[in-house]
């Protein structure tokens, strides 16, 4: 989550970027050498660490000792790791090291929607903000007593530090930090999306990630923008964690393209709906039924992952969310059902007929006319209304192959069926009547 408020330092002010050779390091700090050297200066290896106890160790070996400082106390600036064992409403509560419990705000915690992304059990590591009545930790550097060591341990170890954006060039972005530190943000690493004039950022301030540290922190440069994809990869992964087959989703329409539609499941993770995967009526063309911008809810249909460091396909549903019609469809429509419909579209082969309800069928050019007709133009036009009788219900293409020339025929058909079975019922009923006359008479209950 980013933070707008301003930093307040009205000490140092800058109207343009200063990339390097700016004096940070104050002379009583230790200084590091060269980010990417293994080794520090006899010099460095010298230099005092500023702690509450007394400490022989140099920087470097600090460095390679565990996030645990195995001793009786823990000083502001220290890195420890601890496991959360106990949360409040507004505190999480770390053990580090059967030393004692240390407190870090719930709000450093959080996703970018504030929804908590540890648990009771979680190891995290944090810096040593204030030691004094009480341990209290961040994920973040910041406050006034920052300094180039805390800004090494941040490098070092990917902790974000907050800083105000205080002056901006063609070249970049010069921001303040606690402590009057000061780091270059290049324009292409402010966010995620590209940016032509950073004059919109300047006064804000913003969580940073320091991605080099050079010349004992005189050269320090940092990324918004990786701070930002670390917490959208976060996201991405909550949510293809949710990419079981059969989940329902919801997402937004990205992109229309002529064999389907993609759409945002959240966090920039894409999936596509195919066209036939819209509707369970006939579409033509994806834009006749989905626009961007609309929010819809789709299925899963399946994941599948592409290799060679692509990013896997995710096949969606939209139409698996409705109430198929073909089953209502197929009990209305049996074969030797004369219908009425409409001519929707026609290709050379034949016409498409629109039955209403979602129902539609193709009548085979053959099947137009009584005589031979190369194209169903010459006896049919669109949205002409037209008799058809159902000649075969094909399940898997979920469509009805239609009639109109044998509509007459079937007519007739069915008018003798009709002829035939009311006979039958009357026949049957006048020999039903004079077998339980005989019968009567048989018993002589009646003359």
């Amino acid at each position: 989550m980013t933070d707008n408020r301003d930093v307040k330092n009205n000490d140092l002010q800058a109207d343009k970027v200063v990339v390097a050779e700016v004096e940070n390091t104050p002379t009583d700090q230790p200084e590091h050498g060269d980010v990417g050297s293994d080794q520090i200066t006899d010099k460095q290896n010298n230099a005092k660490i500023p702690s509450k106890i007394e400490q022989q160790e140099s920087f470097s070996e600090l460095l390679e000792e565990s996030p645990i400082q195995l001793k009786d106390e823990v000083v502001e600036g220290d890195k420890i790791e601890g496991q959360i064992v106990k949360f409040d409403d507004n505190n999480a509560f770390i053990d580090y090291g059967g030393r004692g419990e240390a407190r870090i705000p719930k709000t450093e915690l959080g996703d970018v929607d504030g929804k908590l992304r540890f648990e009771i059990g979680d190891k995290i590591e944090a810096l040593v903000l204030s030691a004094d009545a009480e341990v209290v930790l961040s994920l973040k550097v910041a406050g006034p007593s920052v300094n180039t060591d805390a800004m090494y341990q941040a490098y070092k170890g990917g902790i974000p530090v907050k800083g105000r954006i205080d002056a901006v060039n063609k070249g970049g972005i010069g921001v303040l930090f606690p402590g009057g530190i000061r780091g270059f943000c290049p324009i292409s690493q402010i966010d995620t999306t590209f940016v032509e004039s950073a004059e919109e950022y300047r006064g804000k301030t913003y969580s940073f990630k320091i991605i080099e540290f050079r010349h004992q922190g005189r050269n320090i440069v940092v990324s918004r923008k990786a701070l930002l994809q670390e917490e959208q990869n976060q996201e991405a992964n909550k949510v293809r964690e949710q990419l079981i087959k059969g989940a329902q989703l919801k997402g937004v329409v990205t992109r229309i393209q002529d064999f389907g539609a993609f759409v945002e499941l959240g966090a920039g993770v894409e999936g596509l709906v195919h066209v036939s995967e819209i509707s369970h009526q006939r579409i033509e063309k994806t834009s006749d039924a989905l626009n961007e911008g609309q929010e819809v809810e789709v299925v899963v249909l399946g994941t599948k992952s592409l290799g060679n460091r692509r990013k896997e396909r995710i096949s969606l549903s939209i139409k698996a969310n409705e109430k198929n019609p073909w089953d209502e469809i197929r009990k209305k429509f049996q074969p030797g059902t004369v219908a009425k419909g409409a001519v929707e579209s026609m290709e050379d082969f034949g016409a498409f007929i629109d039955l209403g309800d979602g129902a539609s069928g193709m009548v085979h050019v053959s099947e137009i006319a009584d005589r031979r007709i190369a194209h169903p133009r010459e006896v049919l036009g669109i949205g002409q209304d037209v008799n058809v009788v159902v000649l075969e219900i094909d399940s898997k293409r979920q469509r009805l192959r239609l009639s109109i020339n044998q509509v007459e025929a079937m007519e007739s058909a069915a008018n003798l069926r009709d002829f035939q079975e009311r006979m039958q019922k009357e026949n049957s009923e006048e020999a039903t009547g004079n077998a339980l006359t005989d019968a009567l008479q048989r018993a002589k209950l009646v003359e």
